[in-house]
Order: structure tokens, then C-alpha cells, then sequence
């Protein structure tokens, strides 16, 4: 299992914070209804296992990808244009601007802008990245002193998509004194700022036997290596499905079960994908802070089942 910034899926579950802007445009991303977020960010998030959200600014929280709506009018919008560079955001601004131009019927270009009127092998580089991630019937590099000045020229009614800033010169342009790409857009700006893909977006319904089955039925129910053992809804151990074979079929899971193993809901995949060779490739526990089974996460099996 490999690490992943920004939605993978092909479904996006938004929601939204208060702030002008965020409904409407959480509305336009979401794949169904977007939903408000309650009183704990937090838990709003893993509770609706979210893939982005819409806030009114940007802040310190870093759960889920957020997207930013600066002076948004869907209404006004003729055009989306996803400005790219060479870092993390760019590929969420792409995708964004993708779903955009989809819901509100209008074209969407992938642009990088570059100071260097011959040529610029990193912003072309950023660019093709962006491309083969989500093509667009238009990729370019534009060529100017800024990006303010890009932006200037763009035409009316177009919309500007851009990924958090860093360090480099691109960045320095967009988000320093005066912000200029922002304060240029012609019919407003949507900023995104991605995150590592969390356990509890992956993750599916939990399930899980009892301690007291024997592991002759344990057998008949599951095929999984590696099989979680829960008891009122919480995480007691894990039972190996070579270890319920090789014991007599009337033996219970609970002396057979070993220690539990699991990742929390907010972890990173990495996390799980530190257990994928002790679980034999068997879907990894999600455990909340209270112990309970929140959920199993799939994973790539290094060998089938015996």
C-alpha cells in the first residue's frame, strides 16, 4: 500500500465549514449531497469519511485536502483554468478545476506560468505531471514576468484553481506581498492545499468473529489469513486462519487469539502498510480512540490464504 496525496477515488465525499463561497462550491465538487460540518472539524471528517473540504480559509488543520473559495461566482464563471507548479498541489488543483469545468459546463486548461521567455524544463515537467494525472484539451506554459500578469490576460469569466504556495519564485509570486495571481483572477480563485490519503477514506465496514466460536465454524465463515476478534463492538485479538487449522475443531477462537494489531482512523496509509506482512495480507483493523472496530482496511495480499 503506497502513500497518496489528494482524492484517489473516482467518488468525492465533501464538506463544508462556514464562509462565503463554500457551500456553493462544496455543492459543485461533491459527488451527492456536501455536507455541513459540525462543532468538531475532526470528527466531522472521518465521520462522513470525507475527501476534501471547503473552508473560508486556510489553517493549521491538515486532516483532508481543503479547497478555499476566493471571490467564487459560479454564475460568472466562463472558464476554469488550473495553474500548475512543481509541488504537492498541483495535482489536487488539477483535479479540481476538472470537476468544476464539468459541473458548470465550461473549459478547462492547465496552465504554468514561467518567467524564462526560451524555455523552462521544470515548469514544462510541472505541467506534464498535471496533464497525465487529469488530461485537459489545454496544457500550456505561459510565458511572463509574473503571474499577476498572466493572469490579467487570461479572458473574461475565468476561473483560477491554485495549489497552496512554497519557495520557489512561482510561489513567492502568488501567495507574497499583494498575492498578485489571486488579486488578478478574472472571475475569482479556488486555492487547494492536498493531504496524505488517511485510513478512515479507505477503509470499509468492519467485521469481525467472536471469542467464544470454535474454530471449526470460524473456518466456514471466513477465508481471510488473519481474522479480528471483537467482542461488544471492541478489538480483543487477532486469530490466524493456519492456527484455527491446526487446532481441534472444537477449540474457541479466545485460546487461539493473539494480541490485536491496528491503525486508527486518521493514520496515514503508510501506517497500515507496516502491517500488510504480519497480517499476511488480511484487511487491517481500524480501531477509533475508544478501542471499538471502526472499520478493515483492504490491502494487496503478498500471498493467498491457506
Amino acid at each position: 500500500m503506497t502513500e497518496r496525496s489528494s482524492p484517489s477515488n473516482s467518488r468525492w465525499t465533501v464538506v463544508w465549514a462556514r464562509g462565503e463561497g463554500c457551500p456553493e462550491l462544496a455543492g459543485l465538487l461533491a459527488d451527492g449531497p456536501a455536507s455541513r460540518v459540525g462543532a468538531d472539524l475532526r470528527a466531522s471528517c472521518i465521520e462522513a469519511g470525507a475527501d476534501l473540504l471547503v473552508a473560508r480559509r486556510l489553517t493549521s488543520f491538515n486532516l483532508i485536502p481543503v479547497a478555499v473559495p476566493h471571490e467564487f461566482d459560479p454564475a460568472a464563471v466562463r472558464a476554469v483554468v488550473a495553474t500548475v507548479a512543481g509541488g504537492p498541489h498541483s495535482v489536487l488543483a488539477a483535479q479540481v478545476a476538472a470537476r468544476l469545468g464539468g459541473a458548470l459546463g465550461v473549459p478547462v486548461s492547465l496552465v504554468t506560468v514561467s518567467p524564462d521567455v526560451d524555455s523552462d524544463d521544470r515548469a514544462e515537467a510541472a505541467l506534464r505531471r498535471a496533464a497525465a494525472a487529469v488530461p485537459a484539451p489545454e496544457a500550456r506554459v505561459v510565458r511572463a514576468a509574473n503571474p499577476g500578469t498572466a493572469a490579467r490576460a487570461l479572458p473574461a469569466g475565468s476561473l483560477l484553481v491554485l495549489g497552496l504556495g512554497g519557495g520557489t519564485w512561482w510561489r513567492r509570486q502568488l501567495f507574497g506581498p499583494g498575492h498578485r495571481l489571486r488579486a488578478a483572477a478574472p472571475a475569482g480563485a479556488v486555492v487547494v492545499r492536498t493531504a496524505p490519503r488517511r485510513c478512515f477514506q479507505e477503509m470499509g465496514e468492519p467485521a469481525a468473529i467472536g471469542r467464544q466460536m470454535s474454530a471449526a465454524e470460524a473456518l466456514r465463515l471466513t477465508t481471510e489469513a488473519v481474522v479480528p476478534v471483537a467482542e461488544d463492538g471492541y478489538l480483543i485479538g487477532l486469530v490466524r486462519r493456519r492456527a484455527m487449522q491446526a487446532a481441534p475443531p472444537t477449540v474457541t477462537l479466545e485460546s487461539l487469539m493473539e494480541p490485536p494489531s491496528f491503525v486508527r482512523p486518521e493514520d496515514g496509509l503508510a501506517a497500515a502498510s507496516d502491517l500488510v506482512d504480519f497480517l499476511e495480507g488480511a484487511p487491517v483493523p481500524v480501531v477509533d480512540t475508544d478501542g471499538r472496530l471502526c472499520g478493515l482496511l483492504p490491502v494487496s495480499s503478498p500471498a493467498p490464504a491457506q
